[in-house]
C-alpha cells in the first residue's frame, strides 16, 4: 500500500498561494474525526502518487506522527489549466462498509483481431476496507469477433464479500468486426442524394 506524507495545511495561504509554491491541498475527513483535516502535500509527492494510484485507491496517510488508513475519493484539476487543485480523503475503519468504484483494465488487447469497444470503464461496489480494489483487470486474450464479458462475468462480481451496485447484465467489453464497424462509417460519411 502507498504511504503518503501531508501536512497540516497553512491556512494563512489561500489554495492559489499554495498551488504556487508547488504545494497541492487537500482534505481528510471520516467518522472517527472530530474535524475534517486540512492537509497538503507537495507536488512532487502527488504527482508520484497519482501516477500508480487513482480515485478508489486505498492510502497510508502520514500527516505528523498519526497515520490514517483511508480511501482517495476525489481528485479535482483546474478546468482552464487542468492542473492539480485538491484531493479529498475519507479514513477507513476495519468494520465500517464503504462504497467506492474500481477501475476496469483490459488486458491483451493486442492479442485481440476484432475491434475491441469497451462501453463501462467502472465498476461501483460496497465493501469492507479489507476487500477494497481500486482496478478490475480483464484478460481478453482469445476472445473472437461476436464474443462479450458483462460485469457479471467477472472475478469481482462473484466475490460474496463485495456488492456489486451496476446491474450485472451491463457490457463491459465486446469484439467486433473491424470490417462492419468501417462499413458503417463509410455509410454514415456517404452524401446523402436528395429525392426529386
Amino acid at each position: 500500500m502507498f504511504i503518503l506524507k501531508a501536512e497540516n495545511r497553512n491556512m494563512g495561504l489561500k489554495p492559489n498561494q499554495l498551488r504556487r509554491k508547488g504545494i497541492i491541498p487537500g482534505v481528510l475527513y471520516g467518522k472517527n474525526l472530530k474535524e475534517s483535516l486540512s492537509i497538503q502535500f507537495t507536488r512532487r509527492e502527488i504527482v508520484h502518487f497519482l501516477h500508480a494510484n487513482s480515485t478508489g485507491s486505498k492510502v497510508e496517510l502520514v500527516i505528523g506522527n498519526k497515520k490514517f488508513m483511508a480511501l482517495l475519493r476525489e481528485v479535482s484539476y483546474i478546468p482552464t489549466t487542468n492542473e492539480l487543485e485538491h484531493l479529498s480523503f475519507q479514513t477507513l475503519l476495519a468494520d465500517e462498509i464503504i462504497e467506492s468504484t474500481a477501475r476496469i483494465v483490459l488486458v491483451n488487447r493486442e492479442k485481440v483481431s476484432g475491434m475491441v469497444q469497451q462501453p463501462q470503464s467502472e465498476i461501483s461496489y460496497r465493501a469492507l476496507p479489507l476487500y477494497l480494489v481500486d482496478k478490475i483487470e480483464v484478460d481478453i486474450a482469445g476472445l473472437k469477433e461476436g464474443d462479450s464479458i458483462r460485469i457479471g462475468d467477472l472475478d469481482v462480481a462473484k466475490n460474496p464479500n463485495i456488492e456489486i451496485l451496476n446491474p450485472l447484465d451491463i457490457m463491459v467489453v465486446s469484439i467486433v468486426d473491424s470490417r462492419l464497424t468501417q462499413t458503417s462509417e463509410a455509410q454514415d460519411e456517404a452524401p446523402e442524394t436528395e429525392m426529386e
